[in-house]
C-alpha cells in the first residue's frame, strides 16, 4: 500500500461528518444563526468506523464527544477524532493519530485545537489556542517549543469543530454555505452544499436515508486538489455520519463505514 493511502485515513471522518461544494450563498455569520435552530449536540457520543482501502481493512477511526470542559473561562464541547492502522498495515506504515478540539458551547466556534500525530517516522504534537475576539490563533509546537501567531477571519473553525458544527446545522438539498477553517497553521475557505438525499446501505445498520455531501476547499484563492472526499450523513435527528470516502492518487480509494454508535442510556 502506498504511503499516501495510509495518510488519508484520518481524513475519512471529516468526509463523513462534513459536506461541501463550490458557489456558496451564506457566510459564517448566517450559518451561526441557522445553527440556533439545529438539533441539540449531545454531551457524550462515540462513533467507531471501519476503514478499508480498495476493499481491504486497514484500520479503525473514532469520533467522540467527551463532555463539556472549561477552556479559557468558557464552557466547551470536547471533541476527539482518532485514527489507527491495524496490525497488518502497521507493519508497512503505522498511523496513530489523535485530534482534539474544544468548541464553545454558546458561540459554536473553536477555542482550542490539539494534534498528536504518529505517521511512520513523522511526529507532530501541537496546540493552537484561538482568540476569536482579537482574531488570532496562537500555535505552539510541543516537540520543539516553536510558536507562531496566525491572523484569523471572524468565527473560524478547526477541521474537527467544523465537522461537528456542520453536522448539526439544519440542512436542505441544494443548501449552500461558506466557512473558514484553520488547519496546519493556515486558513482555508470551505464552500458547502448538500447535493441530494439518497438511500444507502451501511453494514450493520442496513438501509438508511442520507444526505450526500462533498468537500471542496480553497487556500489563498487557489483550489485545493489533493484528492477528493465525500460522505453520507443520516437524515434523522441524530445526523450520524454513515459513510466517508476519500479518493486520492491512482489506486487510492479509502472508504469508512460506521460500525458502532455509543451514547449514554
Amino acid at each position: 500500500m502506498a504511503k499516501q493511502t495510509v495518510l488519508l485515513i484520518p481524513l475519512f471522518v471529516i468526509a463523513a461528518l462534513l459536506g461541501c461544494r463550490t458557489t456558496c450563498a451564506a457566510g459564517p455569520a448566517a450559518a451561526h444563526d441557522a445553527a440556533q435552530g439545529a438539533p441539540q449536540i449531545p454531551e457524550h457520543e462515540k462513533l467507531t468506523y471501519e476503514v478499508r482501502w480498495l476493499g481491504f481493512p486497514v484500520g479503525t477511526s473514532t469520533a467522540s464527544i467527551k463532555g463539556i470542559k472549561q477552556i479559557n473561562g468558557r464552557p466547551a464541547y470536547e471533541l476527539e477524532i482518532t485514527a489507527r492502522t491495524n496490525d497488518f498495515c502497521s507493519r508497512i506504515y503505522n498511523v496513530e493519530d489523535r485530534y482534539v478540539s474544544y468548541m464553545d458551547v454558546q458561540e459554536l466556534y473553536t477555542l482550542r485545537h490539539e494534534v498528536y500525530r504518529r505517521d511512520g517516522r513523522y511526529k507532530k504534537d501541537a496546540i493552537t489556542d484561538f482568540d476569536q475576539e482579537r482574531h488570532k490563533a496562537h500555535f505552539k509546537n510541543l516537540l520543539n517549543a516553536t510558536e507562531k501567531v496566525v491572523d484569523l477571519p471572524p468565527r473560524v473553525q478547526d477541521i474537527v469543530s467544523m465537522a461537528y458544527y456542520f453536522r448539526f446545522l439544519p440542512v436542505e438539498t441544494g443548501q449552500r454555505r461558506e466557512f473558514f477553517v484553520y488547519n496546519n497553521e493556515s486558513v482555508y475557505e470551505l464552500l458547502c452544499v448538500v447535493d441530494e438525499k439518497v438511500s444507502v446501505r451501511v453494514p450493520r445498520f442496513g438501509i438508511r436515508e442520507a444526505c450526500h455531501v462533498q468537500p471542496y476547499a480553497r487556500l489563498k484563492g487557489e483550489a485545493v486538489k489533493k484528492g477528493r472526499a465525500n460522505g453520507f450523513l443520516g437524515c434523522d435527528k441524530k445526523r450520524l455520519p454513515l459513510i466517508g470516502i476519500v479518493q486520492g492518487p491512482i489506486f487510492t480509494r479509502v472508504i469508512a463505514y460506521l460500525v458502532r454508535e455509543e451514547r449514554p442510556s
